[in-house]
């Protein structure tokens, strides 16, 4: 089987079966080897139960990855390192790498994960992060969508996932203040939305402008989604506060999918708006799908 695998950590903590049952099914629509890593940096050799423990994490993944995908390719790998310097050196071969998360970020779970934050931070390839409560949904694939002209991977990647769901793809745009009139917003996205349902008999492309911030505005339509996917931009400065994707990432009641994407576009001399930048994407989109 060629590509790169889909790479799933996981924990041995109850939550981490659901995260390897998704990651399974993933891998077999993908057609990739899925790879199931433990972390056990607590296995330094001297405590043989240490060792058999570590062993047990993994062939208990690997038991529930069978059981949720028949046919699934996959390996196992043990690696004595911490959690996020194994992740990251996972990432580097890896097309997806599918994490869970310990807290969901609602105050009466406690705080989130810090491994998911620092991993989503720090690599760059898509991170699917799956909580136990939301590994089983279905509905359609959400896209948040911000510049199409710099966004158009996101977009592709999205189209890509709802094909392979056989359902329904949702363009959704939070129409920020200071970023273009509605209408001519609106108009533009629907010629986006227009164009990518075209590309496929398989795939329905619906759109949604909503006049709101992003965080809000794609919580709610993550309520009645069976994945999230969302960009994430190079971070400016130091990081002070979770980012959006972080945030959708601990709350949202699906699946996301975080795509790394290019920096947000400025305004130039001739102060280009998201409708500008909506057009040049559209019109980027068009000839790309001659090729």
């Amino acid at each position: 089987m060629s590509g790169r695998p889909v790479v799933v950590g996981v924990t041995g903590a109850p939550s981490s079966h659901a995260t390897a049952r998704w990651a399974a099914r993933e891998a077999l629509a993908r057609h990739r080897v899925l790879r199931i890593v433990h972390a056990a940096d607590y296995d330094t050799g001297d405590v043989p139960a240490w060792h058999r423990h570590a062993r047990l994490v993994l062939s208990r993944a690997a038991a529930t990855a069978r059981g949720a995908a028949p046919g699934v390719v996959l390996e196992t790998v043990l690696v004595e390192q911490p959690p996020v310097a194994a992740l990251e050196a996972e990432a580097l071969g890896a097309e997806l790498l599918v994490l869970g998360a310990v807290g969901s970020g609602h105050p009466a779970d406690g705080p989130a994960d810090p491994v998911l934050r620092r991993v989503l931070d720090r690599v760059r390839v898509p991170v699917a992060v799956v909580h136990a409560s939301t590994a089983e949904g279905t509905g359609p694939v959400v896209v948040g969508l911000e510049y199409p002209r710099t966004d158009a991977e996101l977009l592709h990647d999205a189209h890509a996932c709802a094909r392979r769901r056989g359902g329904v793809l949702r363009i959704v745009h939070a129409l920020r203040p200071g970023h273009g009139s509605a209408p001519a917003v609106t108009a533009v996205f629907a010629e986006l939305a227009r164009h990518w349902d075209e590309r496929s008999d398989a795939v329905d492309v619906e759109l949604e402008v909503v006049d709101d911030r992003p965080l809000p505005a794609l919580l709610r339509a993550a309520e009645h989604a069976g994945l999230l996917v969302v960009g994430a931009r190079p971070h400016v400065g130091g990081l002070v506060r979770r980012s959006t994707p972080e945030e959708l990432a601990c709350l949202a009641a699906c699946p996301v999918l975080v795509r790394p994407v290019g920096p947000a576009p400025g305004r130039d001399a001739q102060g280009a708006s998201t409708a500008d930048s909506a057009r040049r994407g559209v019109a980027g989109s068009s000839r790309s799908s001659t090729g």
